[in-house]
């Protein structure tokens, strides 16, 4: 076992770990814009302006495409932790499975189209 191994190993890991914690992040903030919106519209009064769907749309078609960047990453990252997992013997990292089997990539894909949805809605609600 080469002491190369283990640093590549120990490094990788810690930035999957990084990534993970971004990946839940994006997740809290998704809760964060879910919670905000309930509140604002609970306090309005009437019909809601179309700007503020064009904001939450945008937040959620931001935060979609930062969930897909982090996937990726941690994609990348699993591919060579693996590989360093098999060199210094640890069997216990599984191989990268594919998107379609991800929560998360399906939690990001329905956040995309609800948020484009949004932005759709709210140029209808201006130029309709």
């Amino acid at each position: 076992m080469e002491d190369s191994h283990i640093e590549i190993y120990r490094q990788r890991y810690e930035t999957f770990r990084h990534f993970d914690k971004l990946r839940w992040q994006m997740l809290q903030l998704l809760v964060a814009i879910g919670s905000a919106t309930a509140l604002v519209l609970r306090s309005t009064k009437g019909e809601v302006e179309w700007g503020f769907y064009l904001l939450l749309g945008s937040a959620l078609t931001f935060n979609a495409l930062v969930i897909f960047r982090v996937n990726s990453g941690i994609r990348a990252n699993s591919i060579v932790l693996h590989k360093a997992a098999v060199e210094i013997g640890d069997s216990s990292i599984p191989d990268v499975s594919a998107n379609i089997k991800s929560a998360s990539h399906w939690l990001a894909v329905l956040v995309l189209i609800l948020g484009l949805g949004l932005i759709i809605k709210s140029f209808f609600m201006v130029y309709l």
